[in-house]
């Protein structure tokens, strides 16, 4: 999934990922549902509310390992890109 997600295929080329990790917080999973009942209930279509992956690139460890311990919410850090 990493390795095919690029918006743009010229991008590959300038990427080389040490490791991946994958996160998944139970907090934040029940959150992520509650969300997803909601829109459900308020129209969505089940193609509108597949789950995807969001890749975020760190500079550093820590970086990532603040986000995994608080989560990522709108308007809350300094990551522009996803």
């Amino acid at each position: 999934v990493l390795h095919g997600s690029y918006l743009d295929s010229t991008s590959r080329r300038g990427f080389r990922y040490s490791r991946a990790v994958l996160v998944e917080r139970d907090v934040f999973l029940g959150e992520l549902r509650a969300f997803a009942r909601a829109k459900e209930a308020a129209g969505y279509s089940r193609e509108e509310l597949q789950e995807t992956f969001g890749f975020l690139l760190f500079d550093k460890e820590e970086e990532a390992q603040e986000v995994c311990r608080t989560g990522l919410r709108v308007n809350s850090s300094s990551i522009s890109t996803l």
